[in-house]
């Protein structure tokens, strides 16, 4: 079952975009922070937005390995993916000494986020069909 699919992907990155976005300015008022880099990282947001959606989408194609491994390699290639972004930004650019770890936790907590999001509506879809199913099943007997 695709719940990602082309259609509906433009909406989900902008569903990520928006509540990572409201995360973010919500704790940092609670922490009473401004950002002078307010613009660069709403354009981080956005790229992070597109990675998460883009690497949970391809779940669909990975259903005949064990959920478990799938979510780590899932997560392991997002993580993946930003440090080099940041190795590659390192190149050019001065970034702070904590930018891994500073990055880590910001994609940590957004994938997990919209993980949960995207596997729970999984799994309820998949719950659903199988009662159609047995219904069917039923029905025919």
């Amino acid at each position: 079952m695709k719940l990602i699919n082309k259609k509906n992907f433009v909406s989900i990155v902008c569903i990520f975009f928006t509540l990572i976005t409201c995360g973010k300015l919500l704790s940092e008022r609670l922490a009473g922070f401004t950002d002078r880099y307010y613009s660069d990282n709403i354009f981080t947001i956005l790229g992070f937005s597109v990675l998460i959606t883009l690497v949970l989408s391809v779940h669909y194609y990975l259903q005949k390995f064990p959920f478990l491994i799938v979510l780590l390699v899932q997560y392991a290639v997002t993580v993946g993916i930003v440090f080099l972004a940041i190795w590659i930004h390192g190149q050019f650019s001065v970034h702070a000494p904590t930018a891994y770890w500073d990055m880590f936790y910001s994609i940590t907590i957004p994938f997990l986020g919209g993980a949960i999001v995207y596997y729970v509506c999984f799994f309820y879809q998949i719950r659903k069909a199988n009662a159609i199913l047995r219904n069917l099943q039923e029905e025919s007997d």
